[in-house]
């Protein structure tokens, strides 16, 4: 099919050449971030800090609690969602 090509790096994979992506609202919404824990990047460890129903939970190794005050400013990885079109 002309509208098709192998992709880089995988033999018989194919893209659509013709197609490009449609763009959504542009609008998005914070759903979750890993943050670190910990005096330096050495020692400590990683969490992770998820939104759900409008809450703010943090899973740090077994303990899974709510977070009143997460630390949105201390973040490494932020994860968002698209909320919609216009």
């Amino acid at each position: 099919n002309k509208d098709q090509a192998p992709a880089a790096g995988g033999a018989g994979a194919t893209t659509a050449a013709s197609k490009s992506p449609e763009d959504g609202s542009g609008v998005y919404e914070l759903v979750g971030f890993v943050s670190h824990m910990g005096a330096n990047t050495s020692c400590g460890h990683y969490v992770c800090h998820i939104k759900k129903e409008g809450k703010w939970t943090i899973f740090n190794d077994r303990k899974v609690a709510l977070s009143k005050a997460p630390p949105l400013d201390l973040g490494y990885m932020y994860f968002f969602r698209s909320v919609g079109s216009s």
